[in-house]
């Protein structure tokens, strides 16, 4: 209980730093560092230290700025207490797991919603999801899950550990020396193949624009990521039995699913209705979440998404008469719920699907 209770408020505390990061990292001029200390958006006036007390300053104040007395809005405390729930709920899953409390674990997913969380507030305000997020996130997370592989849901591991029996069962062809020497100079040509090949596609995709360099490197990260733990699994078979090696390719997997289930319904639905259906932003955060939940959690992902998403939908058109829902924050929410709840989406899932039975 103490990590819980301690875990729940520093959640609230990185809650009023994720506000920083909403409002500054889709505007110019700004950055989540400078200027150092919070302002005001109307006024510009510095917030001191008592009036920046998460969630307890906003109440004090009467949800109005000290200097300007203008409304400070809803959505800070919103992300105040949000963060905090969420990070409750992390640290009561770690921390009473029976196998024992995972602080890796702890602070993965804890990261991780939080960046959720940015994201979300983003993508409902202005429309656009961050390549700050989901790009660097999709980078690091396959070596993330490399530390801490109890993240992946079970059925996912379980399912790749067997696919990769036959192959751990055979007799080395090279030292594992050898092995990480190959891996290591292959992985040059190979950043180098992904960095041109995501180039040649974004140009075809968006003709007229650059490449943006973030997206370059993420395309030859995972080329030489993925190439490399092919050459080690082909010259050191037994690799493919380590829970490490497991994760790492577990996490592309779910990556690639997850990006190419969200492409292709959008590239269907573009078809269909003859106007952009959904963002590539969306492609990419679900990219990023699939790299967490594996391929078989991101496709469950995906459909809870589109759920909860047609039940605000309809809700939005009823009252505000326009078709367009941010589709990000419900890919967000749908894989917190699966990785914070697996059995209870499990016992929905099969609810679900007993209705077209």
């Amino acid at each position: 209980m103490v990590i819980v209770v301690f875990w729940t408020l520093l959640g609230a505390c990185v809650g009023s730093f994720l506000n920083v990061c909403i409002y500054r990292m889709p505007r110019e001029g700004l950055s989540v560092s400078r200027p150092r200390r919070s302002f005001c958006p109307s006024c510009g006036a510095a917030i001191s230290l008592r009036d920046n007390i998460p969630i307890l300053s906003w109440i004090l104040l009467g949800a109005k700025c000290r200097s300007c007395r203008c409304p400070i809005s809803g959505r800070y405390v919103l992300v105040e207490i949000l963060t905090a729930g969420l990070f409750g709920a992390i640290a009561s899953r770690v921390a009473f797991d029976p196998a024992g409390p995972n602080f890796g674990e702890l602070v993965v997913l804890s990261a991780l919603s939080a960046s959720l969380i940015v994201a979300s507030f983003i993508d409902l305000e202005l429309r656009t999801l961050p390549d700050a997020i989901t790009v660097r996130g999709m980078i690091i997370a396959p070596f993330v899950l490399v530390f801490v592989p109890s993240i992946l849901p079970d059925a996912q591991t379980r399912a790749v550990r067997q696919a990769l029996s036959g192959a751990a069962s055979a007799a080395p062809l090279a030292s594992p020396a050898v092995a990480w020497a190959a891996a290591v100079l292959a992985s040059g040509p190979l950043f180098l193949a992904g960095l041109y090949g995501y180039s040649r596609y974004y140009r075809a995709a968006h003709r007229g624009q650059t490449t943006p360099l973030r997206n370059g490197i993420l395309g030859g990260v995972l080329t030489a990521g993925a190439g490399g733990a092919l050459i080690l699994g082909v010259l050191v078979p037994p690799y493919c039995a380590q829970e490490a090696y497991i994760a790492f390719v577990s996490s592309l997997l779910g990556m690639l699913v997850g990006a190419s289930l969200v492409f292709l319904v959008g590239a269907i639905g573009s078809l269909i209705s003859r106007k952009t259906a959904m963002g590539f932003g969306d492609v990419k955060l679900q990219g990023l979440l699939g790299a967490f939940t594996g391929w078989s959690g991101t496709i469950g992902s995906f459909f809870l998404a589109c759920f909860l998403g047609s039940i605000v939908g309809i809700w939005i058109l009823l009252r505000h008469r326009t078709h367009y829902v941010p589709f990000g924050p419900f890919l967000a929410a749908a894989a917190l719920l699966i990785l914070l709840l697996p059995e209870p989406f499990l016992q929905f899932l099969n609810w679900y699907m007993s209705l077209f039975r």
